[in-house]
């Protein structure tokens, strides 16, 4: 009786260990993205170069799912999630206008550390490639 006991207090407590692992790493992603503001550094859709049509923007993420992309005289507003797990990003800017628009996708994260971030999808079959860069 006395090894069940403790076998079910070690079943117990590496369960809580993996959560805790878990929350750390989710809580480590919220740190890179929201601490500072990002640019798009690089933004290729389908091998156009679009990163110029981004230069009035930066963004913000915040802990609570949003996003913002300000320019000097307006805001876009939208919501992302990050995945470390499954290493992908998804970004959505419901009313937003080109060029912010063409960021609504489930983006793979190819490379990334604490001020960039590489990140690619397909959308409607055409390949995208995006570079966020911290400011």
């Amino acid at each position: 009786m006395k090894k069940l006991f403790w076998l079910t207090i070690t079943i117990c407590l590496l369960g809580s260990c993996k959560k805790a692992i878990e929350d750390k790493k989710a809580d480590i992603v919220l740190d890179a993205m929201t601490n500072g503001q990002w640019y798009v550094s690089s933004f290729i859709e389908g091998g156009s170069d679009l990163t110029t049509s981004f230069a009035p923007y930066v963004f913000q993420f915040y802990r609570d799912g949003k996003v913002s992309g300000f320019t000097s005289t307006s805001e876009e507003k939208g919501t992302w999630a990050g995945d470390p797990d499954a290493l992908t990003i998804q970004s959505q800017f419901p009313t937003a206008s080109d060029p912010v628009k063409k960021l609504n996708a489930l983006w793979k994260i190819l490379d990334s550390s604490w001020d960039y971030v590489k990140a690619e999808t397909t959308v409607d079959g055409q390949n995208k490639q995006l570079q966020l860069k911290k400011k």
